[in-house]
């Protein structure tokens, strides 16, 4: 919903004027006024073309479109030339999961808070002086005055429209703005960050003198089987997720590699090598170089071209002390492994076989053995032949043959369990 809110007219047909020509301009849904309508009041000067009457007939023209509150100027005479509502202390309306409180600001303002929770928005005129501050939690919203404003200010309406205020003077122009999204990042941000710190230093202590005994013992060798657990259990978590949309579980897998890796960074805090910030400032600075069709001016127009990127930073970062095949880690399990090996060898269809070769020769070698006759090691060599054969085909096919082999033991395992 887009707003224009706006108080103070004080009898101005010249300013009315102006108001309902932006009104229109920004097209928005409904016309907030904040009282203070058609009189000047004692301690103001006459506002240019004072003249309540064309008021009246003004803004009785957006009757349905209004929605006011009686300002310390209004009287119940002016309910009876007024063709909607006007002497209502407040209105409020939820918007983004926020309450927005409006009045005039005689009776509740920043020194008088209304009963609103903390979050809310307090939107007032009254003092004639743009606004935009944090009041014991609530936010403190002023659009300032349309035809008499104070302390410097022009005069001013405010635009709101999906979180974001936009203070403006009445040609439109732009003053200022404030995103009510921007304030919830920084709250997060917040968080995140004493929640962030928080972990660090459990973990500090679990390694400290009076710490837990486990723990102190740890070091970055001891911990390698500890990391390659953790890992196979978040791949688990992730297929219980989808399978059940289980968050809980997958929040905790989750939270155990998160675990390892702290543990690693308070390791190499205690040895005087690394800390954590190290990490982060590193993890930072290679996603921000390996996107540059993110943040540079580079294109990816798909997740191919996004990789290929990707592939090609990395090759030019990496120290050419390894072959690309020698970079592939020998700890991956060997289906894992051996589908990149191919991949990175170019050797992903065997001799140049076609698909269909590929498929007969695999068919052929099954159909045409004879293992009553064969030895051990014969045996052995076969299976390998076909393994490397499967892991080509997985490839041609881009299909996964460790998480396909995975789920496979899986779907074996449940029907054998639901026969006993």
């Amino acid at each position: 919903m887009k707003l224009v809110i706006a108080s103070d007219i004080h009898g101005s047909k010249y300013y009315c004027e102006k108001l309902l020509q932006q009104y229109e301009k920004e097209k928005a849904d409904r016309l907030i006024l904040l009282g203070d309508l058609l009189y000047h009041g004692p301690r103001n000067d006459l506002p240019l073309e004072y003249n309540p009457k064309a008021v009246i007939e003004l803004l009785n023209t957006y009757k349905n479109e209004i929605l006011c509150v009686r300002g310390n100027c209004e009287a119940e005479v002016d309910q009876m030339v007024l063709l909607f509502p006007v002497l209502a202390d407040y209105s409020m309306m939820m918007e983004n999961g926020r309450l927005f409180f409006f009045t005039h600001g005689h009776l509740y303002n920043k020194e008088n808070l209304p009963p609103v929770q903390k979050g809310d928005f307090l939107i007032h005129g009254h003092t004639h002086i743009i606004a935009n501050e944090e009041v014991e939690g609530i936010r403190y919203i002023n659009p300032g005055s349309v035809s008499i404003p104070k302390g410097g200010n022009p005069n001013s309406y405010l635009a709101y429209e999906d979180g974001l205020f936009i203070w403006k003077e009445m040609d439109g122009t732009e003053i200022s703005r404030y995103s009510m999204f921007d304030a919830d990042k920084k709250e997060e941000k917040e968080s995140l960050e004493s929640s962030f710190l928080q972990l660090v230093d459990i973990i500090a202590t679990l390694r400290s003198e009076n710490g837990c005994p486990w723990d102190k013992e740890q070091t970055h060798k001891s911990l390698e089987t500890c990391m390659i657990e953790e890992a196979y259990e978040l791949v688990e978590g992730i297929e219980i997720f989808e399978k059940t949309k289980d968050k809980e579980n997958l929040v905790e897998e989750l939270g155990d590699v998160l675990l390892q890796v702290l543990l690693h960074s308070q390791i190499g805090k205690e040895e005087g090598e690394f800390n954590i910030q190290h990490v982060i400032k590193r993890l930072s600075k290679k996603m921000i170089h390996r996107h540059p069709h993110v943040f540079g001016d580079k294109k990816a127009e798909n997740p191919e071209e996004a990789l290929s990127n990707w592939e090609e930073l990395k090759q030019k970062e990496k120290k050419k002390t390894k072959t690309p095949l020698q970079e592939i880690p020998t700890s991956f399990p060997a289906l894992i492994r051996g589908q990149k090996v191919w991949k990175k060898s170019g050797k992903i269809y065997e001799d140049g076989k076609t698909e269909e070769e590929y498929i007969q020769l695999i068919k052929d070698s099954i159909q045409n053995c004879n293992t009553s006759e064969w030895s051990k090691e014969e045996k052995e060599e076969f299976l390998t032949n076909m393994l490397i054969a499967i892991i080509n085909l997985g490839n041609f096919w881009s299909s996964n043959c460790e998480h396909l082999l995975s789920m496979a033991i899986n779907e074996k395992i449940e029907e054998k369990e639901g026969n006993k």
